[in-house]
């Protein structure tokens, strides 16, 4: 045989040996998951994955743009586009590492865990449904232990809830979030996936539409659709004033402040504290603003003077009976509801 057409031959079967091991898929197996990879190198029990990452345990599936399997340490590293999804939710970050023996993993670099939950409700005319909302959380670091389907979030903890549409494309899924049901912050906080139970610890801070509260630690019981607050507990929350459409502000220091979203109800326990702002709000604070108008256009005549420095004085006493209002508080007009021993104050025993 010809040199050079050996050397052609043995050239060509040099590449498609090479382009046949390229595209083939690695198959490593680390306990109970399955770990495959394009391109994956083997040194001193180390695989090194770097046409892509793809981990399958049980019911969760892991993937990233690259990895390392340490076969004598059990420990999967995962590098880039990290994503873990499992049944109803979806964990995402830069970085992760998943310890095979612990069946435990710890996700750092931007984690967000996206859940999709089922909460029941109750309509006008009395018939129980359940409705589907969207629950973003972010924060400095997630571990997550698998077993006992429990997630701990570490700094930074941000918790919104977004109403759940199906079929959305992540556009409007950004922008549905800009108008959250509702908002947590703090320190950590504890998931429990079989409970449906979630515990916020340090630096608390709830805010609904109707609700925000502060406190030491919030427990969050999603099955019994209700909120624990305690330590040190505050909250100022917004109702209608009976039999009218004007607003009203409680505010409320409690050993303990149970909330129900969706009945939008509160119950202080505890050493209880409370003071109702009570609005102006409705047609009839519209009514007054159009009436101040009106006289503002009206004519003056010397008849009407008097009447004028009548007016005159009883603005001047309702500035000085208006309340100094909390920051924070809804836009609008309040009255006192009562001088300071006039506050309402009740105590009961706590819960145990």
């Amino acid at each position: 045989m010809n040199l050079n057409r050996f050397k052609k031959l043995a050239t060509g079967l040099f590449f498609c040996l090479l382009a046949t091991t390229a595209s083939a898929i690695t198959t490593v197996t680390a306990g109970d998951m399955v770990i495959t990879s394009k391109l994956m190198t083997f040194h001193n029990n180390i695989y090194v994955a770097r046409g892509g990452l793809k981990a399958e345990q049980k019911d969760s599936t892991l993937t990233a743009d690259r990895g390392i399997y340490d076969r004598d340490l059990e420990i999967v590293k995962a590098i880039d586009n990290v994503k873990v999804e499992q049944p109803g939710s979806v964990l995402s970050s830069d970085y992760l590492e998943a310890y095979v023996k612990e069946d435990r993993i710890l996700a750092r670099g931007n984690p967000k865990l996206v859940r999709i939950v089922e909460r029941a409700s109750q309509d006008p005319n009395s018939e129980q449904k359940t409705k589907k909302t969207r629950v973003i959380l972010t924060c400095n670091e997630v571990e997550a232990f698998q077993k006992e389907k429990r997630f701990i979030a570490k700094g930074n903890v941000r918790v919104i809830e977004v109403a759940y549409r199906d079929g959305e494309t992540e556009e409007e899924a950004a922008e549905n979030e800009k108008e959250p049901v509702s908002d947590l912050i703090c320190e950590t906080l504890e998931l429990f996936s079989d409970e449906d139970k979630a515990i916020a610890r340090n630096n608390v801070e709830i805010i609904t539409e109707t609700l925000r509260a502060t406190g030491d630690k919030a427990i969050y019981l999603n099955k019994e659709n209700r909120m624990i607050i305690v330590g040190h507990a505050h909250a100022f929350q917004t109702s209608k004033e009976a039999g009218s459409n004007a607003e009203q502000v409680s505010e409320l220091y409690a050993n303990k402040i149970i909330y129900y979203p969706n009945e939008e109800r509160t119950i202080a326990v505890g050493n209880v504290h409370a003071t109702v702002y009570p609005g102006s709000g409705g047609m009839k604070s519209k009514d007054k603003d159009k009436d101040k108008d009106k006289k503002k256009k009206k004519k003056k005549t010397g008849d009407d003077t008097a009447d004028d420095a009548a007016e005159v004085a009883a603005d001047n006493k309702l500035d000085e009976d208006a309340i100094a209002v909390p920051p924070g508080m809804p836009p609008g007009d309040y009255t006192k509801l009562a001088d300071e021993d006039g506050v309402i104050e009740a105590t009961a025993d706590e819960e145990d």
